[in-house]
């Protein structure tokens, strides 16, 4: 990104990128579903053309219609596209105001004129290619960020294989961030200390043989932990499946290597495998940043606790006596 952007001018562009993506995944469900894709298409213009306005320094009017953008910023550039946007516009209103679903074609019709929107402003007035924006900057857990801008770079040489493995670790990053250190017990996300492959049940000699009740409520503990923590950050589950199932599963070794077996699966994934992933990480990282204000309230009561163990034992006494009785 160009030096001259200012941090937050980048993390708006990404957060259009980002409403923009968010509307090709919505155009991909089932009906009525994929009408929400003209929502968040048009949330991605009307973001975009006001960053746009104030970039340039351009006063708007404070009530001004979507289409009137085109005429207020001509004096510094000549916004394309308005017609398209045009159909865009009125497809919204015809979903929001009377509930008329926009066709498969017309929500394909938005999503083209979009890429040209982009792709002929972004660099006119930002100086930067729309598809170099980096939906990342708007990721505030460090590790799972790293990992996600380290990602980038295999996808960049088509190594999709080796950028999902990425997005698995950024995806573990995410998580460890809320649940850190649960032998210490910290955490209200963490569910309970971690179940490791040595906690499995002991079967002594004459009892249970592996593979029976006790194994399996291991195994079943282990699944219900791992899904409990992804809820309790607010991450959708069909979704955290359908990236499980996507991205290789990648294990830490003591000698601080991060090595995953590669299959036929994973040589066969592709750039809108990858795509699809990213953005789940990036979204999954979102929601999970509602869970940053408890984390720092649990880590403010620990510090305190640390540095002051002495207290008393007080019994509850009801309602409270007034002084001045």
């Amino acid at each position: 990104m160009p030096a001259s952007l200012k941090p937050l001018t980048v993390q708006r562009l990404a957060y259009v990128r980002y409403l923009y993506q968010e509307g090709i995944e919505q155009s991909r469900q089932p009906s009525p579903l994929r009408a929400r894709a003209i929502t968040s298409f048009h949330d991605a213009v009307e973001n975009f053309i006001g960053l746009t306005a104030e970039h340039l320094r351009v006063e708007l009017k404070r009530n001004i219609e979507f289409l009137g953008y085109w005429e207020a910023l001509k004096p510094e550039i000549e916004l394309p596209g308005k017609t398209a946007m045009k159909r865009l516009n009125d497809a919204r209103v015809a979903l929001k105001h009377h509930g008329t679903f926009p066709s498969e074609h017309q929500i394909e019709q938005a999503r083209e004129a979009l890429v040209d929107f982009f792709n002929t402003v972004t660099p006119k007035v930002f100086d930067v290619d729309f598809d170099a924006v980096d939906m990342t900057d708007l990721v505030t857990q460090p590790a799972a960020a790293d990992y996600l801008r380290d990602a980038q770079t295999h996808a960049d040489i088509g190594d999709y294989s080796m950028a999902c493995a990425g997005l698995s670790l950024a995806f573990e990053a995410l998580l460890q961030h809320y649940v850190g250190d649960t032998d210490r017990g910290h955490s209200p996300f963490a569910i309970g200390p971690n179940l490791r492959w040595d906690d499995s049940p002991r079967i002594v000699r004459g009892g249970e043989p592996r593979g029976g009740r006790l194994d399996k409520l291991s195994t079943i503990a282990g699944a219900a932990q791992e899904a409990l923590r992804a809820l309790s950050l607010g991450i959708d589950y069909p979704s955290l499946a359908r990236f499980q199932i996507t991205v290789p599963p990648v294990d830490s070794y003591v000698d601080g290597t991060q090595r995953y077996y590669e299959t036929r699966a994973e040589r066969r994934l592709t750039a809108d495998d990858y795509a699809w992933a990213r953005h789940f990480v990036i979204e999954s990282a979102l929601r999970a940043s509602g869970a940053d204000d408890v984390k720092r309230r649990q880590q403010t009561r620990h510090e305190l606790l640390y540095k002051d163990m002495t207290g008393q034992e007080r019994s509850w006494t009801g309602p409270a006596e007034n002084p001045a009785e």
